[in-house]
């Protein structure tokens, strides 16, 4: 694994950090720690760790780069986000509806930079709390 930061992020899924650690700890997975990717060849990669240049030996890349909500959308739709920079976009709880009217939001989105809070078993309910809002709002009419 080539890590651009000095360790496994805090935001990793909660279930999914512990093992990855430990795995690293005990060897059966080799992480280059405070490392960046410069390019990838058929047979080989080449990556900087700490000002250094390495060659390493590999058979593919899979590119686990995370995952961000697109902030400036939300803005631009006029979603207000949380000002204590964990960008956590403005939403009812028991609607999912957001500050803009009939604008509701869903899953890791709910989190902002947060993500690692919401997965698919704990925001299933988000759609069935989006559905009860819309026919209540169209029975209203």
């Amino acid at each position: 694994m080539i890590i651009r930061e000095s360790e496994i992020s805090k935001r990793v899924k909660y279930w999914v950090r512990p093992d990855m650690v430990n795995r690293i700890e005990e060897g059966s997975i080799k992480a280059y720690f405070n490392a960046e990717l410069k390019e990838v060849r058929e047979n080989e990669i080449v990556f900087t760790q700490n000002g250094q240049e390495h060659l390493l030996e590999n058979d593919f890349v899979l590119a686990l780069t995370g995952y961000r909500p697109n902030f400036e959308m939300l803005e631009k739709i006029g979603v207000k986000l949380d000002a204590n920079n964990s960008m956590i976009p403005s939403y009812n709880e028991a609607t999912m509806e957001s500050n803009v009217p009939n604008f509701y939001l869903a899953g890791v989105v709910c989190g902002g930079l947060e993500t690692q809070k919401w997965f698919i078993e704990n925001s299933r309910k988000h759609a069935e709390l989006i559905m009860q809002d819309i026919k209540l709002k169209t029975l209203e009419k």
